[in-house]
């Protein structure tokens, strides 16, 4: 009797073991998805927006918008394709690297990219006010009027209060053949992120 009651708790404590080492993970399934599944998740104007990249193997590469924020749907012939060279792509596209360049905190093959933090410190992913009175435009007064000077907003970011541009999207998800990448909302991490990639693959059929 004892000796039943002691394989009882070990096959319970393994059991338990085996649920708790894959809680979390998302779930990997083999399922190809066409345009017109993605189409039907909710996010708007998804057909209409399309990469400039012309990623390798990819049969389609859109963004939309969803909830407030950008959603990315990069599409394959196959599961493989998707795990293999999507994998590269996506990895690609939301690699976030230290600063060491100006204000350049993104990898080199990043197409859509985003201001991120301010000059004076906080959350890094609240979008930076484009203009910053006293640094990102020069007022001076000229015989009666304001005269704005010329400034390259563009090449002195930093000085209008972007002090990280970083990939629009930072975390990603291949599930079947689509890589899904999202962009972060303010003050929300990578595991919410998740949660929401999770909302989104729920409607797929």
């Amino acid at each position: 009797m004892r000796t039943y009651l002691f394989l009882g708790l070990i096959l319970s404590a393994l059991f338990i073991f085996a649920c708790s080492s894959t809680a979390g993970e998302p779930v990997q399934v083999d399922t190809v998805y066409s345009m017109e599944d993605a189409s039907k998740l909710g996010i708007k104007n998804l057909m209409k927006n399309d990469f400039e990249t012309d990623f390798s193997e990819a049969t389609d590469a859109k963004w939309g918008f969803w909830k407030g924020r950008e959603v990315a749907i990069i599409r394959y012939e196959s599961v493989e394709n998707a795990r293999t060279f999507g994998k590269v792509i996506a990895e690609e596209q939301t690699e976030l690297i230290e600063v060491v360049e100006k204000n350049t905190a993104h990898g080199p093959n990043v197409e859509k990219t985003k201001c991120r933090g301010d000059a004076y410190g906080g959350n890094p992913y609240i979008l930076s006010p484009k203009y910053d009175i006293g640094f990102g435009e020069i007022l001076t007064l000229n015989k009666s009027s304001f005269i704005e000077s010329e400034l390259d907003l563009e090449a002195n970011s930093v000085r209008d209060g972007c002090v990280r541009r970083e990939p629009m999207f930072i975390e990603f998800r291949i599930h079947g053949n689509l890589v899904i990448m999202i962009e972060p909302m303010p003050d929300e991490d990578r595991p919410a992120m998740n949660k929401v990639i999770d909302e989104i693959v729920a409607k797929l059929p």
